[in-house]
């Protein structure tokens, strides 16, 4: 039987993994919606909201562990919270060091990081239920297959060679 494998965890795949690649890529769609939607971040066009993506994800892979280490007290005083504030400051860093993607201020980041995070969640969400029902379904064809395989094995007529003395 097929086992079906879901991951619904804040991973952190590696650069050179397909997975990071899709991650940049939804990242940049939540970009792009959240610029479109609301006034408090603006990116120029589409490759500007990729390379945003892409930036955003190489800090979140190189500088933010570096980040949480060092703040490791105040994270577990705020229960995790401070999370939110090395966001809008990786945020802030992406708005500095891209020109086509700016952010107005700190709190405009903060705000910014919770709505990119929804929204890359409710896409990666959708794209991982699509997954895991094609795997479903594969699943059931598969059994389905190997049922009527052992089906017309059993009813196949063959011819007692045993000896009966």
């Amino acid at each position: 039987m097929g086992m079906i494998k879901m991951n619904f965890s804040n991973d952190n795949p590696s650069i050179l993994s397909a997975r990071f690649w899709v991650k940049t890529l939804i990242m940049a769609i939540s970009i792009f919606i959240t610029c479109y939607l609301f006034s408090f971040a603006k990116v120029d066009g589409v490759l500007d909201a990729l390379l945003a993506a892409l930036i955003i994800s190489l800090l979140n892979a190189f500088l933010k562990p570096v980040l949480v280490l060092f703040s490791l007290p105040i994270m577990v005083t705020t229960l995790g919270l401070f999370n939110l504030v090395i966001n809008a400051i990786i945020i802030l860093l992406t708005s500095y060091f891209l020109k086509g993607f700016e952010v107005y201020g700190f709190w405009d980041a903060f705000l910014f990081s919770i709505i990119i995070t929804v929204i890359s969640f409710i896409i990666d969400l959708t794209i991982k239920l699509y997954q895991t029902k094609k795997q479903v379904e594969n699943t059931f064809k598969a059994n389905k297959s190997n049922n009527n395989l052992e089906d017309k094995v059993e009813e196949t007529d063959y011819e007692d060679v045993t000896d009966k003395d």
